[in-house]
């Protein structure tokens, strides 16, 4: 997508100075007017960029809110479309197509709660609605939140505002709503993006992926299906709640740990797992855990191979040779095996890293703590 740039604006900026409209509406009508007579002349076409809301402030010499307010009024009226991690588009007013997807937000949901409200209330048209703080508690709304719905609403020209003294407003109903608003926040017929991305990245997976492989990462499926990394991150966390995928911190990544699809493809599923052979199986079971955890396996294989209890065990960093790993990642097997009675470690001159008599088989627990029965702490 083309973006518009700071030094292609040849338009006059507005005179704050003379202007009897506050900084916002001022920039607003700017907006309005740059748009308008730019497209006339060529110079811009619908779907390019703004520059960054923090480019225009500085350009404009006003605050990033200023900009930012002036902006969403623009986009309720029609003007631009935006979107969280792309940027705000230039729009056909008169186009009811989008270039993006968005979730339903929560001005949107509290514009059509305040809709609803005045039809179940039958507000008759020139009555005033309840104030800020009282509106917010029943539609159930946070205050700055309504108040941007309630200026969309403005908008729409279905409320009047009225200013009054000592800065206060008041919210006037002055043209009927025709059709009754269903909300959309309990509209079962809805489909949020996050809803769309989640069935999105499931057929992906399952025209793309074998069960135990490694999925793309969640920047990947960003740019591949073209919507906010936080509308990626909620539907692989939905995904993880389904256990379809299992998401592993760092370079382990995500993988695909179960069939979208268990009960129609679970028969051929089992078919192909004929075919597997042994080390597909037990590679497909390790293919979720860190390393720590695979070496922590193998680490008490060594110990039971090796040594017998009251032994010193090697060094970490020799540990480390033995098993073809990281330093770091023997200290985090070694300390989870000291956590769960295995392992003792001693600092000084005659320290280390030392076999505790620990059972191997739960038949042998009784006679390990007949032995050992200081390791049992009772409570009084």
């Amino acid at each position: 997508m083309k973006k518009i740039l700071i030094s292609q604006i040849d338009v006059k900026k507005p005179d704050y100075k003379t202007s009897i409209l506050s900084k916002e509406k001022t920039v607003l009508k700017w907006l309005i007017d740059y748009i308008g007579s730019s497209l006339k002349k060529g110079s811009i076409s619908y779907g390019m960029l703004l520059p960054a809301k923090a480019e225009l402030a500085s350009y404009l010499g006003v605050s990033i809110g200023t900009v930012q307010n002036a902006i969403r009024q623009a986009e309720d009226m029609g003007y631009f479309e935006s979107k969280q991690s792309v940027g705000t588009a230039v729009k056909n007013p008169d186009s009811t197509s989008t270039k993006f997807e968005k979730m339903l937000s929560k001005k949107d949901v509290a514009v059509a709660e305040l809709k609803k409200y005045i039809i179940d209330n039958k507000i008759k048209t020139g009555s005033q609605l309840p104030n800020v703080a009282v509106l917010s508690s029943i539609i159930n709304s946070h205050q700055n939140t309504l108040r941007l719905a309630l200026e969309c609403l403005v908008r729409e020209g279905i409320l009047l505002r009225v200013e009054l003294k000592g800065n206060k407003v008041c919210w006037i109903y002055q043209n009927k709503i025709e059709q009754k608003t269903q909300n959309p926040k309990h509209d079962n017929t809805v489909t949020t993006l996050i809803d769309k991305t989640v069935e999105r990245i499931k057929k992906y997976i399952e025209d793309n992926c074998v069960l135990g492989e490694r999925i793309p990462s969640n920047e990947d499926f960003s740019k591949m299906l073209n919507v906010s990394i936080r509308t990626v991150n909620e539907a692989t966390r939905i995904l993880n709640e389904q256990c379809i995928i299992l998401s592993r911190r760092g370079r382990y990544g995500t993988i695909y740990l179960n069939d979208p699809q268990k009960i129609k493809r679970q028969k051929e599923r089992e078919e192909k797992s004929l075919f597997m052979s042994r080390g597909q199986k037990e590679s497909l079971k390790t293919t979720y855990l860190y390393s720590w955890e695979k070496t922590l396996d193998a680490l008490k294989k060594y110990i039971i191979q090796n040594h017998e209890s009251g032994d010193k065990i090697p060094p970490m960093k020799k540990l480390a040779d033995v098993l073809s790993v990281s330093t770091n990642t023997i200290k985090k097997a070694v300390t989870m095996l000291c956590d769960e009675g295995y392992l003792i470690t001693q600092r000084g001159k005659y320290g280390g890293i030392f076999v505790l008599e620990v059972p191997q088989k739960e038949a042998e627990a009784f006679t390990w703590l007949a032995l050992n029965p200081n390791v049992v702490k009772v409570k009084k």
